[in-house]
């Protein structure tokens, strides 16, 4: 296995040449623009994308896999209102709850590397440490989705960040 290091903002720009060369994305990103993005990249690719976050005591962990199952945006249609939204750095998350993800996330990969094993795709397993409950939701793919569904309307990327601040203001409106 070899690690390369990008060094630089993944961007609608540069995303589709960061992630060819991939068979699978593994998503830890803290901000909903830059999900939002790799969910785009991914459909587009056709590439699985696992998806981890976490905020406060809690996590989740889903397998997007095209063709398969739900996107993000079959999950998430639209982003949340800022206000309704605050970054982990501003609302905490506990120490050990990104290893948790993390570890999942990592399970995940193992088993679409080997094909073997029940996936998460088309199921969101969710995890409350202060309850130390943990509930697997199933997720069905949106026929209406603008990404993936039966009539996409989504055929390139976007700025997301532009994305993100015009639906929070629509919210907020």
């Amino acid at each position: 296995m070899r690690v390369i290091p990008y060094q630089q903002k993944l961007t609608s720009q540069n995303i589709m040449e960061i992630i060819k060369d991939y068979d699978i994305i593994v998503d830890g990103c803290d901000n909903f623009p830059t999900r939002y993005l790799v969910n785009d990249a991914c459909v587009l690719a056709k590439k699985p994308n696992v998806h981890g976050s976490i905020f406060q005591f809690e996590g989740q962990a889903t397998v997007f896999y095209p063709g398969k199952g739900p996107c993000y945006r079959c999950l998430y249609p639209e982003p949340p209102p800022a206000d309704m939204a605050p970054s982990c750095q501003e609302a905490g998350v506990l120490g050990v709850l990104p290893g948790l993800i993390g570890v999942i996330q990592a399970l995940e990969t193992i088993k679409l590397i080997l094909g073997k094993g029940d996936s998460l795709v088309g199921k969101l397993i969710c995890f409350n440490t202060l309850g130390m409950e943990i509930n697997t939701l199933k997720l069905k793919a949106d026929p209406a989705c603008p990404m993936c569904g039966e009539k996409p309307t989504i055929h390139s990327l976007i700025d997301y960040e532009e994305f993100c601040s015009l639906r929070a203001a629509a919210h907020a409106a």
